[in-house]
C-alpha cells in the first residue's frame, strides 16, 4: 500500500577488525559487550568512554575488581526488627 512506510535493510559495513561475538542484549536487561580483542592492546593506548580516557592498566583493573556485596535494605530491616522485638520481649518480663 502506498501509505505504509517501506523500510530497506541497513547497509552493513565490513570492519577491518574482527570483533568476534556481536554486541547483544540479554533477557536480563543487561547489555553484553564481548571481551576486548588481543589486537586492541597492541594497536591502541586504551579506551575512550563517555569522554574519559582509560589506559589498559585501568581497564584491566576495573574489569577485575571484585566488589563487596551490600546487604539488602529489607534484610537489614528484618534483622533490626527481630532485635527490636527481642528487646521489647526482654524488657516486658
Amino acid at each position: 500500500m502506498s501509505h505504509e512506510a517501506t523500510t530497506r535493510p541497513l547497509a552493513i559495513e565490513e570492519s577491518d577488525y574482527d570483533w568476534g561475538d556481536s554486541i547483544t542484549s540479554t533477557n536480563y536487561n543487561y547489555f553484553y559487550v564481548p571481551s576486548i580483542p588481543e589486537w586492541a592492546y597492541s594497536e591502541f593506548d586504551g579506551l575512550l568512554y563517555e569522554g574519559t580516557q582509560y589506559n589498559w592498566n585501568e581497564v584491566d583493573y576495573r574489569l577485575s575488581v571484585d566488589y563487596n556485596s551490600v546487604p539488602e535494605p529489607s534484610f537489614v530491616g528484618f534483622v533490626m526488627g527481630l532485635l527490636l522485638l527481642s528487646l521489647v520481649l526482654f524488657k516486658k518480663k
